[in-house]
């Protein structure tokens, strides 16, 4: 008898745990240099990512890269998986297969969302989620609107909504034009994405004032930019009055710190973010973020910088030589919570 109800209180304590544990969801947004195939893809310029070209990219870097990013994603979940994860630099949707189907995270049950951009190089956003958890009820692909006179050739903007138990949410994932040609000279390119995520997020605004909305990815540019602030309209999510119908970057209080998900020229900075609606931050919406997002930066993803001083991210390549690291991005992360 003793026994028996010593057996039905660990059953009944590891269900309470399983369900407590479903009161936060994490949201990871990673970049994660150049996951490519192996295969040349004639309609992008894909060949340096082949076994005969530049980099001399075959099936065993491919594999390792593979493995290694399951190992990152199993990590940041610390012990669960994570539940919503936007990715960048992902060439197509059989990456993002072998990725959930051939590694660890086959016991995560993620399924996709992914569509080929017009990226000259052939890089896409992508968007994973738990089957389980989430189901997918809407997803739309946003062009950025470019002539061919202006020769940019970017990627989509990446959009899902979808339910998370009763509640809706809504995603998007970006990775927004380079800084290629200097960081104020192409600013021009990053506005006018960001001015499409801005006219999606009146769409859903207009429609329902308390949408819970979530912008995540590389933007390519702090969050003090103009593409952030001025067409965004991005607020820092620290701020005392949080607003529903505004915007707020968690990352915000990243700016001039000493770390971040990214390091160039020996500086640590934060170009990839988490943009959530302030009906996310204020109580508004039964569910809730926090205010400040995490970089995940535990030491098996960083090196020394022996150049700067410090660490750095411990990236796939230098240049054109193979350095068998993960990425040269960071994750970075933010859990969402049930008020």
């Amino acid at each position: 008898m003793l026994l028996r109800f010593v057996l039905t209180f660990i059953c009944l304590w590891g269900l309470s745990g399983f369900a407590e544990g479903q009161q936060h969801y994490r949201i990871v947004s990673y970049n994660v240099e150049n996951l490519f195939d192996i295969q040349d893809d004639p309609d992008t310029r894909d060949e340096d990512f082949t076994p005969f070209g530049r980099l001399h990219w075959n099936q065993e870097k491919y594999t390792d890269k593979l493995l290694k990013l399951a190992e990152v994603v199993k990590a940041v979940g610390e012990g669960e998986f994570p539940v919503f994860i936007g990715l960048c630099e992902v060439e197509n949707r059989r990456v993002l297969e072998d990725l959930t189907q051939k590694t660890g995270l086959t016991e995560g049950g993620y399924g996709i969302v992914h569509r080929d951009s017009p990226d000259a190089r052939g890089i896409d956003v992508a968007f994973l989620y738990r089957k389980a958890l989430f189901r997918v009820i809407d997803e739309e692909f946003l062009p950025i609107p470019f002539s061919p006179e202006e020769e940019v050739f970017t990627r989509d903007i990446l959009y899902v909504s979808g339910i998370l138990e009763q509640d809706t949410l809504h995603f998007m994932v970006c990775h927004f034009p380079s800084m290629s040609g200097g960081e104020a000279g192409s600013e021009w390119k990053r506005k006018r994405a960001a001015a499409v995520v801005k006219e999606k997020v009146g769409e859903l605004q207009s429609k329902n004032p308390e949408a819970a909305i979530v912008i995540m990815g590389d933007l390519n540019g702090k969050a003090d930019r103009p593409a952030q602030t001025v067409v965004l309209d991005t607020k820092d999510s620290g701020t005392e009055h949080i607003q529903s119908g505004h915007l707020y970057n968690t990352g915000y209080y990243l700016l001039n710190q000493g770390y971040g998900s990214y390091k160039y020229k020996g500086t640590w900075q934060t170009i990839d973010h988490i943009i959530v609606s302030g009906a996310l931050l204020n109580g508004n919406h039964v569910l809730r973020t926090d205010p400040k997002l995490q970089v995940f930066n535990p030491r098996f993803l960083l090196e020394e910088d022996k150049t700067y001083y410090g660490f750095k991210p411990f990236r796939t390549y230098l240049g054109p030589r193979y350095h068998g690291g993960y990425s040269d991005h960071l994750p970075i992360y933010l859990d969402l919570k049930r008020e």
